[in-house]
């Protein structure tokens, strides 16, 4: 009985522990290889006064649509100790594939593979294009679409009139309250399996 005990015990120490973790420790935690196999972490979130995480995939039209629109904010907040990272999640397209869309699109953000959705499960993304802004603790304090342009697969806006991506950065860099924490993100679904 008291073998039986003590594991319980350790495994209620563990779950505290595990429960007791900042979120930057627990992001900082996730194994993350870039494009050339190298293993990284996001312990540098700390180092920025926020962290952009973009959910993309090479063959989704409105991650397309939108690379202009995410360099166009990453050169507007350049300077302003703000990190953009794309994300590209699970195993559906190759390295050569990725390379091809970063290149295409002249991405300037870091850009890395999720191929075992660790990132995709941790934040709860679903769609690409989705986006995720960390503050420098590691805590998620906007999520969802990057503007209103895209109301639906298909259909879009002629003329944008919320920009909650770039409303959360200024809102941050100003210390002030992000009016708009959550917002649904229209896309292309993240496939899991």
């Amino acid at each position: 009985m008291s073998k039986l005990c003590n594991k319980i015990l350790f495994v209620l120490v563990c779950i505290f522990f595990c429960a007791c973790k900042s979120p930057l420790e627990k992001i900082s935690s996730i194994p993350i290889t870039d494009l050339y196999n190298e293993e990284i972490t996001l312990s540098e979130i700390s180092d920025h006064t926020a962290t952009v995480i973009t959910f993309l995939s090479p063959e989704c039209p409105l991650s397309e649509n939108y690379t202009k629109t995410l360099n166009d904010i990453q050169q507007e907040f350049k300077g302003k100790n703000i990190d953009f990272i794309n994300i590209f999640p699970g195993t559906f397209y190759s390295a050569e594939e990725i390379h091809s869309f970063i290149k295409t699109y002249n991405l300037k953000q870091n850009n890395l593979p999720d191929k075992k959705l660790l990132l995709v499960k941790y934040l709860n993304a679903s769609i690409t294009p989705e986006v995720f802004v960390l503050n420098n603790k590691g805590s998620v304090v906007y999520s969802g679409a990057i503007d209103n342009w895209a109301i639906d697969l298909g259909e879009k806006r002629q003329v944008i009139t919320e920009f909650y991506l770039k409303d959360a950065l200024n809102a941050i860099l100003q210390n002030k309250k992000i009016t708009i924490s959550k917002t649904k993100a229209v896309g292309c679904f993240i496939e899991t399996d």
